[in-house]
């Protein structure tokens, strides 16, 4: 999927040509879509760049990136937007959005596992309360943005950040950003069904049976968001 973000001097060029007179019209016509196509072939040439290096300096990034998760999140006035994780090949992450308004154009597109050379798109700050990733921006799409699907296998497919369940019995980790654990459940000590949201909550003991008799955390599962495709 192509999108075209026509700018200023476009709009400009579009103008004079109809204030042209017919003789010159198919000149004209030919310089401005060659503009058109000069500009077009520059943005398509950018170098990929590094995930770890996107900052708010710029929108124009060019990124190869696997999408490692994808989820939907719904708000408080009943609507539906896009949440995606994606890792490079130095896997290093960053999270991005689909707003609302942007989810029909995009939803076909994105699927997890896939790979994908992305580019255009506004950059904020990860300003999220529990992050998903590390990174201190976020990707927003807009109606630029540019996605095609491609096979990149320099960036593998299950990629996974553990944390060891002993390091955050011990306290080491950042309290507002989600990890992967590796465990086993010993024990669930309470499930709870919200009818009015379809919001569950599940209460269990995990181990990783790491030293001895393994370290056992107390566990809190909250489902607030509907996955899309295999976790």
């Amino acid at each position: 999927m192509i999108s075209f973000c026509f700018p200023f001097q476009f709009i400009h060029k579009l103008k004079t040509y109809f204030r042209h007179s017919f003789t010159n019209s198919f000149f004209f016509l030919f310089q401005l879509f060659h503009s058109i196509f000069s500009e077009f072939t520059s943005t398509m040439a950018r170098p990929i760049e590094s995930v770890m290096d996107i900052n708010d300096s710029k929108d124009l990034w060019k990124i190869d990136v696997r999408c490692r998760h994808l989820w939907t999140v719904r708000s408080s006035s009943n609507k539906e937007h896009l949440e995606l994780i994606l890792v490079d090949s130095k896997l290093d992450m960053i999270q991005a959005i689909v707003p609302s308004h942007m989810v029909s154009k995009y939803v076909g597109d994105l699927a997890i596992g896939a790979s994908y050379i992305m580019q255009n798109f506004k950059v904020s700050n990860n300003d999220f309360s529990f992050k998903s990733t590390t990174h201190g921006y976020k990707l927003v799409f807009c109606g630029s943005t540019y996605v095609k699907k491609t096979e990149l296998p320099e960036i593998p497919i299950d990629y996974f950040n553990i944390l060891g369940l002993a390091s955050i019995a011990d306290g080491k980790f950042q309290p507002n950003v989600l990890v992967d654990v590796v465990g086993g459940v010993t024990e669930i000590l309470q499930t709870q069904i919200n009818s009015d949201n379809n919001k569950s909550k599940f209460v269990f003991m995990i181990t990783d049976m790491s030293v001895h008799y393994g370290v056992i955390l107390h566990c809190n599962f909250m489902n607030t968001t509907r996955t899309m495709g295999k976790m």
